[in-house]
């Protein structure tokens, strides 16, 4: 068999039989060369993202501080109106006591419902949230850069960790005020496309093999052509097309 490649080789092209050998040899090593390449994509992708135990640690911490917290303010409640019962207090006083628990806390959520841009925030603005602290905040933004700006708000859920009552708290200090970095899908390349949380290497590469036999896309509706996008995972990405 491999005396028929060679004589084949050096009949097709004109080599000689050292050179046609060397040609088997080098073929030989750029297919071993593929294999490993696509082996290697396939474990990496197949590794699970393991996130360092010092978030979750921290996160704990904070979790337990606030928790501590409120736990402080109801014990001084509890013993303030134990040792000060309002029967002992004259009408006038225990009326503006009342009027004064009501408006301090008033003031405060006006100043907490001071409304910025969620995709321009830096990492101290979004520490003035309770239950964020320098770990969250980086996530955070690293989740933002790698979507190209939240779309929805709802997305802060795919933040790692992030608490249903810490993203509450978000949506009242920040809104969406800046657009999102669009994707170009008729001249992006594989390595761009991948990079999007909602597109897998796998997505981009078939992406990319549909424009090159169907041409340039359109419209963002050409993609639900390619079968393997459902109708969830298009609507997740309009926003993200141009």
């Amino acid at each position: 068999m491999l005396k028929y490649l060679i004589n084949a080789i050096s009949n097709a092209i004109g080599f000689t039989k050292t050179e046609s050998k060397g040609s088997l040899v080098l073929i030989f090593i750029i297919i071993c060369l593929l294999f490993s390449y696509q082996a290697r994509v396939k474990y990496l992708k197949e590794q699970p993202v393991n996130l360092p135990d010092s978030l979750d640690m921290e996160w704990l911490a904070e979790v337990e501080a606030s928790i501590k917290l409120k736990r402080d303010k109801q014990k001084e409640y509890k013993y303030k109106n134990k040792s000060s019962p309002k029967r002992y207090l004259g009408k006038a006083e225990s009326d503006r006591k009342i009027k004064k628990k009501e408006v301090v806390p008033s003031k405060k959520i006006l100043v907490e419902k001071k409304v910025s841009d969620l995709n321009v925030a830096t990492a101290e603005d979004l520490q003035r949230v309770r239950g964020i602290g320098p770990a969250f905040s980086e996530r955070i933004i690293k989740y933002r850069t790698l979507l190209g700006g939240f779309a929805d708000t709802t997305q802060l859920h795919e933040v790692y960790g992030l608490q249903p009552e810490v993203i509450a708290a978000l949506t009242t200090q920040f809104e969406l005020l800046s657009p999102v970095q669009r994707i170009n899908l008729n001249a992006d390349s594989l390595k761009h496309l991948a990079k999007h949380p909602y597109i897998s290497y796998d997505l981009a590469r078939i992406i990319l093999n549909y424009r090159l036999q169907h041409g340039d896309f359109t419209t963002a509706e050409d993609l639900k052509n390619i079968k393997i996008i459902d109708k969830d995972s298009f609507n997740r990405l309009r926003p993200y097309l141009e």
